[in-house]
């Protein structure tokens, strides 16, 4: 029974592994394999006559590919695209859409076919491969021999350091993607290759011989790259029409004259062992020293000897097999990796490359045997150095996060995953913004949108919530890793400064306390040599004026300038008392403790009891908030602004103090106004100073003129202010500032 189109498509559609999907021209799903429902987790009967946007991940996909592929057009080509699938459960994996037109008998376009490929695998696969190049890289690195690979266009896919070492004039050059000819160019005209002669015409011959023997590689030959310097170069076109190539260094041996003497020297010098084997009756004709030393045999005892005898892991069957490709002449090289079994039992990992040797009617085989003891050891160094590596990420105390650009997550080591109280499997996939606190989010948002490529590192300070709610200061290390301009990957460092910060806290609160010492220093120095000078001045006056009397006889009337003297001792002694209270509570170092506002002003009016009644003043107080800051010092504070609206009453009516505080978002705004004589505005600022009266007359209103002026220091200290509002006519209202923490 012959299979009919029709048949076939049905069943290619319904076995196929991929989902399809049938739609028409309005971008309607008309059908799905079983392979769909599957995959997507849908049913068809949910699937079919709806459109395929709840299928894309992203809404900027699916509009893109709509509008690419809607209205539909005529085409033979199918359209590609990379999308990110969102299965029913939310689940989303990587995918290459491939749309399909269907024409109609006539040719016109009636709807298309979308083939889903999961690029999960895909994805993974490449993730291995490069990790598998950087190990190649390593490993690389650590070979003497310089070693290069070129593709089947002759451009340069990698080599090691050793390689760029010996063609150090040229190694500008050697750029993953140039060319062999123009990197043997630049070298050429920069006098790397002595041997190439100095006109333009042997130049041209020796490039033009170069470039032969190394399209078409016919075995190793020596080269001269500078003066006393020698290479041997062996190149290989492998199965894959990539070209490698493995120098070694000779300059040594170019000094032996005897061609005969130097083959020996050579064969018998090398680290490798070298081995002969006659094809005819498979006994060792030749073994150098180093096989010699290594298999304990001497070279007597080698040649009764077959490969067979000292090869551990390759039966005599499987050991035939592998040398009939060389003997058939099908290959020319055979690499295998085996044991071999010195004369006392022992045993020892080698590597071993196998070449025929053209001797005519008796052929040769040639061995190089490598002891890659040291080689595995490394490796399984290298795996534990890995292992390491991945123990300390994952025990640093930073937090490690790897993201793409959009702070998605792709790793983060346990640390951090144990802060926010989440296992690190679990914030893979999430971004981490949602980790820190909201209001750094537009902050830290653009923050990495500065990032570029020619600035692409920066730090930035910020709070995090640990699980436990304690709220820590971090110091955020970002580094985007950019590709042809383009952000790749985010890495991320974030190192806890909490204390670090606390320190750089109490030093800047040290020193604004230090400079508000230095500027009481200066005052002080200021009132000593005015405000203190003056009653010294007119005691001293008074004093004369009574020596001048007692020396002219004149002692009845000694009494008036005495009491002068006695009085302006007095003052001074009030003015000195006060100087000392002042300096003793302004400049005094902070104990804040968490309290509520109106609890120091409960004390401070308390303290004022007896002037409270002499005034018949009353308090209406609004201040119900919490606050941090040292108790006894805001007692003083709203106890002296208390005492200057009592002394400064109106005596026609009763006395009246309102105070009301409001909490902003990091500060605390406390009014204070009082009904009485008020302030005139153009001393506004006059009265926070030292033994600044606004009324002389002592009789009338007492006191030393430092109450205002201990106020504003005490806001000071706190890191707040005071201000007299010198809009206010029905009184005096001063306006005070204090943070909610003091710095």
């Amino acid at each position: 029974m012959q299979l009919s189109p029709e048949n076939l498509l049905k069943a290619l559609y319904e076995t196929m592994p991929d989902p399809v999907l049938v739609l028409d021209g309005n971008r309607t799903i008309l059908a799905v394999n079983g392979s769909a429902i599957e995959t997507l987790g849908f049913s068809a009967e949910e699937l079919i006559g709806t459109g395929p946007e709840r299928l894309y991940a992203s809404a900027v996909d699916a509009r893109e590919v709509g509008e690419d592929l809607y209205p539909l057009r005529g085409s033979s080509k199918p359209y590609r695209r990379r999308v990110d699938v969102r299965r029913k459960d939310g689940s989303i994996f990587p995918a290459e859409v491939t749309n399909s037109i269907i024409e109609s008998g006539g040719g016109q376009p009636i709807g298309l076919v979308a083939i889903i490929r999961d690029l999960s695998a895909v994805l993974q696969a490449q993730k291995q491969r490069l990790r598998a190049e950087t190990i190649l890289n390593t490993a690389l690195a650590s070979i003497s021999q310089g070693f290069a690979v070129y593709d089947g266009e002759d451009r340069l896919v990698l080599c090691n350091d050793a390689y760029r070492e010996i063609y150090s004039i040229s190694a500008p050059a050697m750029q993953v993607g140039s060319s062999f000819e123009t990197i043997i160019r630049y070298g050429l005209e920069r006098g790397q290759f002595p041997g190439a002669g100095t006109t333009a015409e042997t130049r041209a011959a020796w490039l033009e011989q170069r470039l032969a023997r190394h399209t078409n590689p016919e075995g190793p030959f020596v080269q001269k790259v500078e003066p006393g310097r020698t290479l041997q170069i062996e190149e290989r076109i492998t199965g894959d029409n990539y070209r490698v190539g493995v120098l070694t260094d000779v300059s040594a041996l170019s000094e032996i004259k005897s061609e005969a003497e130097r083959l020996g020297v050579i064969i018998e010098g090398v680290a490798q062992e070298v081995y002969l084997v006659r094809l005819s009756d498979r006994r060792f004709i030749y073994a150098n020293k180093s096989a010699r030393d290594n298999l304990q045999y001497s070279m007597d005892e080698m040649r009764q000897l077959e490969p067979q005898m000292i090869n551990v892991d390759l039966f005599p069957d499987k050991l035939a097999g592998k040398a009939a490709s060389i003997i058939s002449g099908k290959t020319k090289t055979l690499i295998a990796d085996t044991m071999l079994r010195r004369k006392d039992g022992t045993m020892y990992p080698c590597r071993v490359r196998l070449e025929l040797m053209d001797t005519g009617p008796d052929p040769v085989v040639l061995a190089f045997a490598e002891d890659i003891t040291e080689r595995l050891e490394i490796e399984r160094a290298l795996a534990r150095k890995q292992h390491e590596f991945e123990t300390l990420v994952q025990n640093l105390p930073d937090f490690i996060v790897r993201a793409r650009p959009d702070t998605t997550m792709t790793y983060t080591n346990a640390h951090y995953a144990r802060f926010v109280g989440l296992e690190p499997a679990e914030m893979i996939g999430r971004k981490f913004l949602e980790f820190i606190p909201d209001h750094f989010h537009e902050v830290l948002e653009a923050h990495l949108a500065s990032l570029s490529p020619d600035n692409p590192m920066k730090t930035s300070e910020q709070t995090m919530v640990a699980e436990s709610g304690e709220q820590l200061w971090y110091l955020w290390t970002n580094l985007m890793i950019f590709e042809d301009g383009e952000p790749v990957e985010l890495l991320s460092v974030g190192r806890d400064i909490t204390e670090t910060r606390e320190a750089r806290n109490r030093i800047a609160s040290q020193a604004r306390q230090l400079e508000l010492r230095n500027d009481a220093l200066e005052q002080f120095g200021g009132i000593v040599s005015h405000d203190l000078k003056a009653p010294l001045r007119q005691i001293r006056l008074f004093a004369d004026m009574i020596a001048e009397d007692v020396g002219a006889g004149k002692v009845d009337d000694l009494e008036t300038p005495s009491g002068y003297i006695s009085d302006r001792a007095k003052g001074l002694e009030r003015m000195i008392s006060s100087l000392f209270e002042y300096s003793q509570l302004a400049y005094q170092g902070i104990n804040p403790v968490t309290l509520r506002l109106d609890d120091p002003i409960a004390a401070a009016w308390s303290n004022l009891t007896v002037h409270v009644a002499e005034a018949d003043a009353s308090l209406f107080c609004e201040a119900d908030i919490e606050i941090e800051a040292d108790r006894n010092l805001l007692i003083q504070f709203f106890q002296n602004l208390f005492a200057n609206s009592l002394k400064y009453r109106d005596p026609s009516r009763p006395t009246e103090v309102r105070l009301r505080a409001e909490a902003g978002e990091n500060r605390i705004t406390i009014t204070l106004e009082d009904n009485g004589i008020g302030i005139d505005p153009r001393n506004a600022d006059t009265v926070f100073g030292v033994f600044q009266r606004l009324h002389p007359d002592e009789t009338l209103y007492s006191g030393s003129g430092i109450g205002l002026a201990l106020c504003r220091q005490i806001a000071e200290s706190h890191g707040g202010t005071i201000v007299l509002d010198s809009s206010y006519r029905d009184g005096a209202r001063f306006v005070a500032t204090f943070p909610t923490v003091p710095l």
